[in-house]
């Protein structure tokens, strides 16, 4: 198996990361738990205010977090979650 580079975790967990905000933004205001309506006018992709602030965020995480998920690849440190 092919040891993949930081830089491609990272890339991978950018898209799961935004996938899973998206539907579970969707979901809680489905739910009614959150209204979005105000939060949309400047959440409409690339270069709008509240995308840029998410997707910042997002990219530290999946930046974070890629080494952890390497060590799963190098039989090292399984992370924080490992039993």
């Amino acid at each position: 198996m092919r040891n993949p580079s930081d830089v491609e975790i990272a890339g991978r967990l950018v898209a799961i990361i935004s996938d899973g905000f998206n539907r579970s933004l969707g979901a809680l205001e489905d739910a009614g738990a959150v209204n979005t309506k105000v939060m949309r006018k400047h959440y409409r992709g690339i270069g709008s205010k509240y995308y840029d602030l998410v997707t910042e965020q997002i990219v530290l995480t999946a930046r974070y977090c890629a080494p952890s998920v390497r060590g799963l690849f190098a039989g090292g440190d399984p992370g924080p979650d490992a039993e």
